[in-house]
């Protein structure tokens, strides 16, 4: 009876735990997360591909800024993908799930531009994974690229600051059929990605763009 007991009490203790770790996750760090380095009037902007998604299930913007031109910026954006250049993200995630590597290395993400893959056009597939990722619906050189799926839309937007100076702005926006095995199937996917992810994609930009630039210059 008193292991039983403790067995009970653990488990009890556990299910607390989940429970306001999950409270504190929905109330400060998600919220936080989904909007990380952009302004109010980033957040609030309209961007391309906004009225594609009318009713989000799933939306965030996040920013940064970059010590370069916005010009200087855009060859890093148009070659991003599975098996491109990368993400330039965490290369060890991919890895753990297969996904990982560029035309330079099957590990990692690429360090350069490749002048091979500055020809990206609209209706081209931008790969997350073999056979899946995003078309590309709309860009605009040194400006916007818009990419969707059948429920989704991501856009990277470059917005000049000052002479040298540029804010990188990111918005997805993701819907999704009913129920909750469907929730979760595409939520929690999406939570991760802008949580642990994307903030990586959005410095590993800014770090290859940055060291570019003062190197050019």
């Amino acid at each position: 009876m008193d292991r039983l007991l403790k067995i009970v009490r653990i488990i009890a203790i556990g299910a607390l735990l989940v429970a306001a770790l999950t409270v504190i996750y929905g109330m400060l760090v998600r919220p936080w997360h989904l909007r990380r380095g952009a302004t109010e009037a980033e957040v609030s902007m309209p961007l391309p591909g906004d009225d594609l998604v009318n009713d989000p299930k799933f939306e965030y913007t996040q920013a940064i800024s970059i010590d370069a031109a916005p010009e200087e910026i855009w060859p890093w954006l148009v070659q991003i993908g599975y098996q491109r250049a990368g993400w330039y993200s965490h290369d060890w995630i991919h890895r753990l799930l297969g996904v990982a590597g560029s035309v330079d290395h099957e590990g990692h993400s690429a360090d350069r531009i490749v002048p091979e893959l500055q020809d990206l056009a609209v209706g081209d597939l931008i790969e997350i994974a073999p056979g899946m990722g995003f078309e590309v619906l709309e860009m605009e050189p040194a400006r916007y690229l818009l990419t969707g799926t059948d429920d989704g839309r991501w856009v990277w937007y470059l917005e000049a600051v000052n002479d040298g100076t540029t804010r990188l702005i990111t918005r997805s926006r993701g819907s999704w059929g009913p129920g909750v095995g469907t929730a979760l199937l595409y939520g929690i996917p999406s939570d991760l990605g802008s949580l642990v992810m994307q903030p990586k994609t959005l410095r590993g930009i800014k770090q290859r763009a940055e060291t570019r630039a003062s190197t050019v210059r």
